[in-house]
């Protein structure tokens, strides 16, 4: 049995409509009783609902469970607690294979996030739970949180430098990955950053994206000041507090890097690019 662990986010998702499309069953660990429908709806076949800050939860999910994505929720204040559950369980139910996402730049402890997946990455290995750590970069699908600006301003704002140059994926080749790893023998032992190979730079998003929109558009930036009330909206105090700081760095340094041969490996073909990964959207929300 395949377990998804944090299966109702984003990731989760979308690792069970792949898995579907293959016609393998998985089992899906989501936090509240309202997300039942919407991951079975994407191809859970069973699911349990928990709390992954619990050890009896996690070990619940797992039981019986041979290979297992763990998910940890984005920005969580408990990145490492959850992490010592997952391997307790794991260990406990001789689980053969631990898949975990971790990030890309796991290296860089001033992205706190980063670090603490590094700490994590630190603990399985000592486990001796056959594991692989899937890092990948920043998310083609970030841009959808400002999809309203950018069609009715022509606007792409962002809380850092516009001439940051950021190395990006896309959500569906990251699941392509995650589904192989999880259903093919021969890919654990190892950490896999996964990067499309655009490196750019949200001014040259702004312009890839009004190409393929066809209208002008342009990129802004604001302060990470200005962003804190709008964060504080959907995040934790800890977590806006994390994500500034994120932000401060991408100011500074952005976030490029990453080599697309290892991701091409995986996928067996080309990555998605982040002009076809905007075509795709402006299609699929009749924006072309």
């Amino acid at each position: 049995m395949i377990v998804i662990l944090g299966a109702a986010g984003q990731t989760g998702t979308a690792a069970l409509r792949r898995l579907k499309a293959m016609g393998v069953p998985a089992r899906a660990m989501v936090s509240r009783a309202e997300s039942e429908d919407k991951v079975r709806s994407a191809g859970a076949s069973e699911v349990v609902i928990g709390n992954l800050r619990s050890a009896a939860d996690v070990r619940r999910a797992l039981a019986g469970a041979s290979r297992v994505y763990h998910i940890c929720p984005v920005m969580s204040d408990a990145e490492i607690p959850i992490g010592q559950n997952v391997i307790a369980a794991a260990r406990a139910e001789r689980v053969d294979h631990l898949v975990f996402h971790s990030l890309i730049h796991a290296q860089v402890d001033a992205l706190l996030h980063h670090r603490d997946k590094r700490v994590v990455e630190g603990l399985i290995i000592e486990s001796l739970v056959p594991y692989t750590f899937l890092q990948p970069t920043m998310y083609m699908q970030n841009m959808l949180w400002e999809w309203d600006n950018i069609t009715g301003r022509g606007v792409y704002r962002a809380p850092y430098s516009a001439a940051a140059r950021m190395s990006l994926i896309d959500l569906e080749d990251i699941s392509a990955v995650a589904a192989k790893v999880l259903t093919e023998p021969g890919w654990d032992g190892g950490g896999f950053e996964l990067c499309s190979g655009d490196n750019l730079t949200r001014e040259e998003m702004a312009a890839t994206i009004g190409q393929v929109l066809g209208k002008p558009v342009r990129a802004e930036a604001y302060s990470i000041d200005e962003w804190r009330p709008i964060g504080a909206k959907t995040r934790t105090p800890f977590q806006v507090e994390r994500v500034a700081t994120m932000y401060a760095h991408y100011d500074k340094h952005g976030l490029a890097g990453g080599n697309a041969r290892v991701l091409a490996m995986m996928l067996g073909r080309t990555p998605t690019t982040y002009r076809e990964f905007v075509a795709r959207v402006a299609r699929e929300r009749g924006a072309i």
